[in-house]
């Protein structure tokens, strides 16, 4: 059987919840029994045979047989069907009744039952309850004639009364219990509705809308932090600046729609050579630069040589099948470096390999690639 439902409800855990109510229930009625019989000893034991017989051993071995059934189909059958259980504390209920007939509102245990099913916030399963408990009391007044003789007409329909209006009250709770799921249902439909908001509000506050790089802005934030850290801690950090040659003359000759496309191609390269701890971002225009945290200039610079290649050798075919090349510049970070001067002699690195003629990389070592 399933273990939960669509309100969320653990089957399985309330039905051995409700095994739990249930095993209290049958100790307290024993341990009334057994207070029962010390009466009976002192003030009637010239009852006392027919006290244990008819008063305690049946009604106990009914009580335990019930439990050890009900037992017996949640834990080891793992059945956890709601209307067993109900029609299982009607038999509880029902076996205190015939066993104490004289006893006054001890029909009124039949409502027991019946808020068990508040649990599942059905209606149908109360109903189900009550139906069973009210023929429940209707049988008890049929077949114990100790049951009709122990109390009035009036009594009678007094509690069948009881259980219209115990049913009733029921139908209230649940339907305001309803109401209220559904009130905090909605709160945190909306709720997610606005964290999924913030959280693309927040990723395009933070990104370039045509690449998915990050945008100018968050690339200065992340270059005062690693500028930061390397300074603090030794971190090794490098920047560079990379700029599409001659890319005005795509716009001028393809327009600015190919120009876009030419622009996305060459940023989704340049993410997917990075690493996971890089930060890649369009600077502005045809211009991207590239965090490279935690790792050997050497390698740094070998993997700004593979975009540089990987670039020169794609064919875009928004501009005829021709290709596109790219100039960089890139500057190791030392202890002392301001953020700003770590831009400017990245940035004028890149100038160098522009100057020197494109598609290479310029930088603050001995040696240098050039396509």
């Amino acid at each position: 059987m399933e273990k939960t439902n669509q309100l969320g409800l653990n089957y399985e855990f309330w039905a051995k919840k409700i095994l739990y109510f249930y095993g209290l229930l049958a100790i307290v009625a024993i341990g009334g029994q057994l207070v029962g019989l010390i009466v009976t000893f002192f003030y009637y034991s010239y009852y006392i045979e027919d006290y244990i017989s008819l008063r305690m051993i049946w009604p106990t071995s009914f009580i335990l047989a019930i439990m050890l059934l009900s037992w017996f189909m949640v834990q080891i059958l793992k059945i956890y069907n709601p209307y067993i259980l109900f029609f299982a504390g009607t038999l509880l209920a029902v076996v205190m009744i015939l066993a104490n007939p004289g006893l006054p509102g001890l029909q009124m245990t039949l409502l027991l039952p019946m808020a068990i099913s508040l649990i599942y916030l059905k209606k149908f399963k109360l109903t189900i309850s009550f139906l069973t408990n009210f023929t429940a009391l209707l049988v008890i007044y049929v077949i114990s004639a100790d049951s009709r003789a122990a109390m009035t007409p009036y009594e009678y329909f007094a509690y069948l009364f009881i259980l219209v209006a115990g049913y009733i009250v029921y139908l209230a709770v649940i339907e305001r219990g309803t109401e209220m799921l559904t009130t905090l249902r909605h709160a945190a439909e909306k709720e997610e509705e606005l964290l999924i908001q913030n959280r693309i509000m927040e990723r395009l506050s933070k990104t370039d809308a045509l690449t998915g790089l990050f945008n100018h802005k968050t690339f200065q934030n992340y270059l005062d932090s690693l500028v930061q850290q390397a300074e603090n801690s030794g971190m090794q950090l490098q920047l560079a600046v990379l700029d599409i040659d001659n890319f005005k003359s795509i716009n001028d000759n393809f327009g600015h729609s190919s120009g876009d496309l030419v622009l996305k191609h060459v940023a989704e390269i340049i993410a997917e050579k990075a690493g996971p701890h890089d930060v890649v971002a369009r600077y502005g225009g045809e211009e991207f630069a590239v965090l490279f945290a935690e790792k050997p200039f050497e390698e740094t610079l070998a993997i700004l040589e593979e975009m540089r290649k990987g670039i020169a050798e794609v064919r875009h075919a928004e501009i005829a099948g021709r290709s596109v090349t790219i100039s960089a510049g890139l500057q190791n970070y030392y202890p002392g470096l301001s953020k700003s001067d770590f831009f400017k002699k990245a940035d004028s690195y890149l100038y160098d390999a522009k100057r020197n003629g494109k598609n290479q990389i310029q930088h603050n070592r001995s040696f240098h690639y050039i396509g």
